[in-house]
This record gives C-alpha cells, structure tokens and sequence, in this order.
C-alpha cells in the first residue's frame, strides 16, 4: 500500500479584516500612498502572500478599503450633533474629512473616486431613508427633495475640501457646524421659495 503525504494548506495568521484594517490605519496616518504591498506586509510582520490570499491584486484591496472608509464616513454623518438630523449629516461629511484628511483625499482621488461613488450611493439611499418623515420636507415631491439633498451635498463637498486642505487649526467643530448649518438653512429656504414660484 503506498504511503500519501497529505499537504495542509498554509493557514495565514491574519484574516481579511486584519489586512483591511491594517491598510485603513496606514493610510490614515499617512497617505494612500504609502500603501504598497511591501509597506502592508511590514505592518502585519508578514510576507506579502497571505495578502494575496485575500486579494488578487492591490486593486481589489483598494476597493476594500474605500467601502471600510465609506463606512466610518456614514458613522460620522449619522452621529448626533444638532438635534436636526438633515445638518448633522452635512455636518457629520465635513468633520469626516477634517478628522480624516488622507483618507478622504484618497477617496475622491481619481484613482478610487468611481468605488467611492459606488459604496457612497449606498449610504445616500441610507440617509435619505432616514429622512422619510423629516419635517422640512413634507409637502415636497421626492424630487425637490433631491434637489435640495443634492445641492447641498455640493455645497458640502466644497466645504469639505476647503477643511481637508487647510492648515491644522484653520477649523474646528464649532466653525464647521455653524458654515454647514447657515449654507443648508439658504439651500433649503431658497429652493423651497423658488419650487413654490415655479
């Protein structure tokens, strides 16, 4: 009877979730950058394979990364901050990308922005879910609501980046609510007044 030698595949000491925590933590305190398959398996003490065990290609944990970023953005966007839950989500994406400037660049770079538009359309259907019985926007068709919630994501956007490449110290919470509550007061106010002259 012939002996069989039975192989066991190798089992990795780090699961998917380590890898992409590890990645979000280097980018986080560095920049996107920084993040190459040399660089990650420094940080888990690691060779490079149990990398590619997870992910074919760095790519793909790029794009695991931005949906573990889009996540930590919608914590920031439904934490309470005002009592309006409509402004603490402006709020919330602007602190994002002042709490998380290399993290938020790397999103909207021209590399990753088409996952963060994927993985971000997700959160917009969460957040204006939530908004189903918000006051200010009863007796407005889903429409004029998208008018207003797009609008002032634009608006938020911008402010966004003004706060993520600004020198340390330009902002802090106290500036960033009251800029996003102002401009969303005017967006809202001016499209309800011209929607009712239309």
């Amino acid at each position: 009877m012939k002996n069989w030698i039975y192989y066991m595949p190798p089992k990795f000491k780090f699961t998917k979730d380590e890898i992409i925590d590890t990645a979000l933590n280097l980018i986080r305190s560095k920049s996107w950058s920084a993040l190459t398959t040399r660089t990650l398996a420094e940080h888990l003490g690691s060779s490079a394979r149990p990398i590619y065990s997870y992910f074919k290609s760095m790519e793909a944990l790029d794009e695991a990364v931005v949906q573990k970023g889009v996540s930590l953005l919608h914590t920031h966007m439904v934490r309470k901050r005002t009592g309006d839950p409509w402004q603490d989500h402006g709020i919330g994406y602007v602190m994002f990308a002042q709490e998380e400037k290399n993290l938020f660049k790397g999103l909207n770079d021209e590399k990753r922005i088409r996952y963060f538009k994927y993985f971000g359309d997700v959160i917009w259907e969460k957040l204006t879910a939530s908004l189903a019985d918000y006051p200010p926007f009863k007796g407005l068709s889903s429409e004029q609501v998208y008018q207003i919630q797009l609008t002032r994501w634009l608006y938020a956007q911008g402010l966004a980046f003004q706060v993520c490449n600004q020198p340390a110290g330009t902002w802090d919470d106290e500036k960033i609510i009251f800029m996003m509550r102002q401009g969303s007061t005017a967006i809202y106010e001016g499209l309800k007044k011209a929607f009712t002259l239309a």
